[in-house]
């Protein structure tokens, strides 16, 4: 069964920024998952990385059908996020890091919390994987979206995420004002779970996640939330075109070459 009528098929978006040192390791243990789960792809999205992201990318095996979406200038985590969510193929939508923080061997039982009436089951994260600084900034930044998002959001949760394409299908309309993801998903007032799991430290033992940015995102955010609807497709479309290079078509494991 092709992996756009496969009603389990998952299409995995992935933002690439400073990633190349777990990108090898990433493509090969998500590879095996979604080999288990049966049907899906793999969506890189490479935000203007200034490392070696893009040409290891190019290298990866084919273990699972891939692609590669790449952003002409750097737009942010979310951006990345809400491009690959566009070009996914496959009726569900995972979202990840690409530093191994979020561990692919739990996409399963995010699959398994997308129950009937559910949009969106989130990762709920607990585990020491920053300073306690960051933590309690961390800690402090999702009280308050859980507040504004009536409680859709949940406090432990990131950006490691698995929804319905049908649910998210009109968050590209915003694209070309620099959305953020958790803000589309209140926005939208989606039904959403959430599956606990112990996360681990970043393998560079760092986080970007400043006390400035988490306010950045933090902003970004309530702006979502207030954002006017004024695009159409044809603004779109010139968006996307002018801000992505896409490499096609998949690249393919080799029982599924012609």
């Amino acid at each position: 069964m092709r992996a756009d009528t496969d009603p389990t098929a998952i299409s995995v978006v992935i933002p690439v920024y400073r990633s190349a040192a777990t990108l090898t390791e990433l493509h090969t243990r998500l590879g095996a998952v979604l080999n288990e789960i049966g049907a899906g792809e793999i969506i890189y999205v490479n935000d203007a990385s200034p490392d070696q992201s893009l040409a290891l990318l190019r290298q990866l095996p084919p273990v699972i059908p891939f692609r590669i979406l790449s952003l002409n200038t750097n737009k942010g985590q979310s951006t990345a996020l809400l491009c690959g969510i566009k070009a996914a193929s496959c009726p569900l939508v995972a979202t990840m890091d690409a530093d191994l923080q979020d561990s692919p061997e739990l996409l399963p039982a995010l699959l398994g919390g997308l129950s009937t009436g559910i949009d969106v089951v989130f990762a709920a994260r607990s585990g020491t994987y920053e300073s306690p600084a960051r933590h309690l900034s961390s800690f402090l930044f999702k009280s308050v979206v859980f507040l504004f998002s009536a409680g859709r959001i949940p406090r432990q949760a990131g950006l490691y995420l698995v929804m319905r394409k049908q649910s998210c299908s009109a968050f590209a309309d915003f694209l070309p004002h620099r959305p953020y993801l958790m803000g589309l998903i209140a926005r939208f007032r989606l039904k959403t779970g959430s599956v606990p799991f112990i996360r681990t430290r970043n393998p560079e033992n760092e986080t970007s996640y400043t006390f400035k940015k988490r306010l950045q995102v933090a902003k970004a955010f309530f702006r979502t939330l207030f954002l006017p609807v004024e695009t159409t497709a044809a603004d779109i479309e010139k968006w996307w075109n002018s801000e992505i290079t896409e490499y096609t078509p998949l690249h393919k494991t080799p029982e599924n070459n012609p």
